[in-house]
């Protein structure tokens, strides 16, 4: 079982894209993006985490700090996340740790990694890499889709067109979502892309984190909205709401 007070040094690598987490021994977890660290770091030592303790809303994230004061970098561990989902989610979606589960769909969802699952954090698992699209390819995107959310129809903003006081910002807010999950087979192309509001992306992130099928294609109406009415991990139809 792994105790992050065990923990010689999170550092930088030199040879390859990404950080290491050095337990004694030498043994080595290999990690792409700086916030699943902390998210890592969280179910290591607390074992089941939620979005809150990524928020701020209790003493978690400082009580890492004060543990790795001087064995991680200074700006490793924020004083909170303002989308407290990704840095749990994408330790399977992104960095290959398929062992770490979500559990419940409503309010706030919990996150689980097993101590009997540590040993595998050292193995060399493939990593998945998200694209940055470039802002041709955001037009040609919003384009092909008159500047609408592919789900809910919502008109799409670009954030310098948003003000603080936008009324329903989350249905205007522009996301650019993987038809199909990378961690589902999906691929970086232009054609796996849609436009998406901020509060429907969310909808189906939640929706495939649960969804029982291993690969996903356009009998899904989140990955199809033109041709589908059906969401797949349910079996719902929400016409009513695209």
């Amino acid at each position: 079982m792994l105790k992050i007070e065990d923990i010689i040094e999170i550092r930088k690598c030199t040879e390859k894209k990404g950080y290491e987490i050095e337990f004694p021994d030498n043994n080595i977890i290999w990690m792409r993006k700086k916030r699943t660290i902390v998210g890592l770091l969280l179910l290591i030592k607390y074992g089941i985490c939620s979005e809150e303790d990524l928020a701020g809303q209790n003493t978690r994230l400082q009580e890492l700090k004060s543990i790795l004061s001087d064995k991680a970098p200074k700006d490793l561990i924020k004083d909170r996340y303002g989308d407290a989902n990704k840095p749990f989610s994408e330790l399977w979606s992104e960095e290959g740790f398929s062992f770490i589960r979500a559990e419940g769909m409503k309010g706030n969802r919990q996150y689980v990694l097993d101590a009997k699952d540590h040993e595998l954090l050292f193995l060399n698992v493939e990593k998945s890499e998200r694209i940055q699209l470039s802002k041709k390819n955001k037009e040609a995107i919003l384009n092909r889709q008159n500047s609408k959310c592919n789900i809910c129809g919502s008109n799409l903003k670009l954030n310098s067109e948003i003000n603080n006081h936008t009324f329903a910002k989350d249905r205007v807010k522009t996301e650019y979502d993987h038809r199909i999950p990378i961690d589902k087979g999906g691929k970086n192309s232009l054609d796996n892309f849609q436009a998406l509001c901020h509060y429907c992306n969310k909808c189906k992130r939640q929706m495939c984190y649960i969804c029982p099928h291993e690969k996903c294609n356009s009998d899904c109406a989140l990955v199809s909205p033109e041709t589908n009415s059906i969401v797949k991990a349910t079996n719902e139809d929400i016409s009513d709401r695209m």
